[in-house]
């Protein structure tokens, strides 16, 4: 459609049917997040959760839960809950 065609031609295009944005202006970064992802990855190195999985489907839920732990526990360690 010309809407479409506009959209992409757009200096921040957008699938005006599914909404997405394509634009790194758009995108709210806390600046705290860089922190945040680099001390879970470092965490999640060090811990190593996958260890021991029989394969990638099981790696992949052990870090998935051992992901939602790390969270939960940060949580509460902030004291901040909701």
């Amino acid at each position: 459609s010309s809407l479409r065609l506009w959209a992409a031609q757009a200096p921040c295009a957008m699938d005006v049917e599914s909404q997405r944005i394509f634009c790194a202006e758009q995108i709210n970064v806390p600046p705290e997040l860089p922190k945040i992802l680099k001390q879970y990855t470092k965490a999640l190195i060090r811990e190593n959760p996958t260890e021991g999985a029989a394969d990638a489907g099981n790696a992949k839920l052990a870090i998935y839960e051992w992901s939602a732990e790390y969270f939960r526990q940060k949580l509460a360690e902030s004291g901040n809950h909701g």
